[in-house]
């Protein structure tokens, strides 16, 4: 090798750089400033071609950084190794110093492997990684081009997703796409080639639902309680993982009738002693045979616990689940299992006629309508409709009270410049001008309808739009970025509510609701406007008064030695909303069955049971010189009593 000094603008490019992205200007920047400040620590590595001239091997942005730092001259190393190991020199150099896109990774790794001739090993030792991550780069050779070109954009999906997407055939692959983006393209584009626009950073894939859409579900071996004997018996043929972990057992079937088929049979033949089979619930969930219930975790083993085994329709598992018999009232005795019908697999749940995104884009229109509403109505809104407002709005779940101090964030809120314009002097200012001003002002800036889990106000913003005719201020919908939001059923289905002839594609319908309507027409969908929150908000509260009740009940009879099971079957609002959770426990359950000593009473007045149930859990850490029997009521009444003066929980969230 040797070292020369040389003009950084004579050097040439090599035209087999691995790296072919544009480069980052910004990173570029960077590293020239550094380079005035430190200079050039490492000298590019070139080869001098035939007729004189010097072309880049590794050091292509170091080049440019000095260039762009406007030096005269920079340090090089000509190098006389084998030029055979020029192509693993860029890609280390690229590789390790600043990370090529994953794509540009897997074709460098694989031409050193056909053109080179390169073992793993080495280019592993080259690149610095780890032949796992060699192995993760090769699912990239079976993805479909414009999914190669989402994960260089930095859009791509997460490893899980990959592994799934990499594992399907590469027509189902384009085929999946082409259904994702039929109505993205021109007419006679082909949606299979859709690409991904860098300019939108809105234009996403939702990657979870395409894994899903592709994916053949595996049933492990591991996963079997069958031998076997028994798979042979019940067709079940086992396939070798070749991307599993070293040293256990990868052994899969996609044969899910035929593995399902296999547990029931181990269910009937091979149960083991005392063990009893259970049910299936409506949810698809372990119900506890008549005579049993479940042993949960807080509760002490005792001789007559059994083994329940349930075979799960979702992942075909057999899970084991503790239970524990009961005596009935009248004779006595322990009342034994009975025999499940055999499982199904659950059906896939069918996607929503309006997407997430269009979700999103139809609270922000709402928002829009509902202050363009109030800004209607400021100077002769009726007061008690106002007060009605604001109570709505402070019951959003946007809004957070805290009390008794909140830390000062610098700056007033318009809240609070509303309380400082009304009340100046201590004294409220009696104009109503002036008091319809404001509160707008206020219930503007508090009450939204976007989609968002902390910032939005949820249903009570649209029973104001309903309350001050919001669905007079909303603008028309037919035009194509939302028409877009809509799946293919849910856009026939609006088509058909305008009595429009059924149509081959989406976009077809998407294009004759907009001619249908005209660009002076105004439509809007139903399920878009305001009119649907009422229907909500009675299920809400039909739910949270059920809630209240079974929690009130839960309270009173609770007395820390829950025997009876009585109260398993209580369920939270957002389960009785949306489906239950078999993971997650009621949170007033939770505390009561996690702190068994402490006195669930009912709610004092004034007091909600997160309240309640917050004052349990501080009296639990604050009393730990309570002895788990109640030993010590007065010290215990003492801290509840201070609890009561000093505690107030305002919290007005979801």
């Amino acid at each position: 090798m040797e070292l020369r000094v040389v003009d950084p603008k004579t050097l040439l490019d090599n035209p087999q750089n691995p790296r072919t992205s544009a480069p980052n200007v910004e990173a570029d920047r960077r590293l020239a400033h550094n380079i005035k400040v430190v200079g050039l620590l490492h000298a590019p590595l070139v080869r001098e071609l035939p007729d004189g001239q010097l072309m880049i091997v590794a050091g292509h942005r170091r080049r440019r950084a000095c260039v762009l730092a406007k030096m005269r001259e920079m340090h090089v190393i000509v190098t006389s190794a084998d030029e055979k190991l020029d192509g693993l020199a860029a890609g280390s150099e690229n590789i390790i110093r600043e990370a090529m896109t994953q794509s540009e990774q897997w074709r460098f790794v694989d031409k050193a492997r056909r053109d080179k001739s390169h073992t793993d090993a080495q280019i592993a030792r080259a690149l610095m990684v780890t032949p796992a991550y060699l192995k993760r780069l090769s699912l990239l050779a079976g993805l479909h081009e414009p999914i190669l070109h989402a994960i260089d954009m930095g859009r791509g999906p997460d490893f899980n997703d990959l592994k799934v997407i990499a594992a399907a055939p590469l027509e189902e692959q384009r085929a999946a796409w082409a259904e994702l983006f039929e109505d993205m393209v021109e007419v006679d584009a082909d949606p299979a080639e859709y690409r991904l626009n860098p300019e939108d950073p809105e234009d996403t894939v939702p990657w979870h639902d395409l894994a899903r859409y592709l994916k053949q579900a595996r049933y492990m071996a591991v996963d079997a309680r069958f031998d076997d004997a028994m798979a042979k018996a019940c067709g079940v043929v086992w396939t070798e993982d070749l991307f599993g972990e070293g040293g256990k057992d990868n052994r899969f079937t996609e044969d899910g009738p035929a593995f399902a088929a296999a547990q029931e049979q181990w269910l009937a033949d091979c149960l083991p002693e005392g063990g009893v089979r259970m049910e299936t619930g409506e949810y698809g969930q372990a119900a506890a045979p008549h005579g049993y219930r479940r042993v949960a975790n807080w509760m002490a083993a005792e001789e007559t616990d059994v083994m329940g085994f349930f075979l799960n329709p979702n992942t075909l598992k057999i899970d084991e689940i503790p239970l524990r018999p009961q005596e009935t009232e009248e004779q006595g005795a322990v009342v034994p299992s009975c025999s499940i019908a055999p499982a199904s697999v659950a059906a896939p749940k069918e996607r929503a006629a309006i997407s997430g995104t269009g979700l999103t884009m139809l609270g922000l229109i709402r928002t829009q309508a509902l202050h363009a509403a109030l800004d209607k109505v400021v100077e002769d809104v009726d007061p008690w409709d106002l007060v009605a407002a604001l109570l709505l709005a402070l019951g959003g779940k946007n809004v957070t009270v805290h009390t008794p101090e909140r830390e000062p964030y610098g700056q007033m809120s318009r809240r609070e410049t509303a309380l400082a314009t009304l009340f100046p002097e201590g004294v409220l200012i009696r104009d109503p001008a002036l008091l319809r001003q404001e509160a707008v002002a206020v219930l503007k800036n508090v009450a939204n309808c976007t989609i968002s889990q902390h910032s939005g106000s949820g249903v009570t913003a649209q029973l104001m739009g309903l309350l001050f005719d919001a669905d007079a201020q909303m603008p028309n919908m037919a035009f194509d970025d939302f028409l877009k939001c809509f799946s293919k059923p849910g856009i026939m289905e609006a088509g058909k509510a305008l009595n429009l002839l059924p149509r081959n594609t989406g976009k077809e319908m998407r294009t004759a609701i907009m001619a249908h309507v005209g660009p002076e027409g105004r439509w809007v969908p139903e399920q878009a406007g305001f009119g649907p929150a009422t229907e909500i908000w009675k299920a809400a509260l039909a739910v949270m008064e059920r809630t209240a009740e079974k929690l009130a009940s839960l309270g009173a009879s609770h007395d820390g030695d829950d025997e009876t099971g009585e109260f398993d079957h209580l369920i939270t609002v957002e389960e009785e909303l949306n489906g239950p959770d078999p993971e997650e426990p009621d949170e007033a359950e939770r505390i009561a069955l996690e702190n068994p000593n402490i006195d669930a009473a009912p709610e004092p007045e004034g007091q909600d049971h997160e309240t309640v149930a917050l004052k349990a859990v501080l009296l639990e850490q604050a009393g730990e010189v309570l002895a788990p029997d109640d030993s010590a009521p007065d010290a215990r009444a003492a801290i509840n009593a201070h609890l009561d003066s000093h505690l107030e929980v305002v919290r007005i969230a979801a």
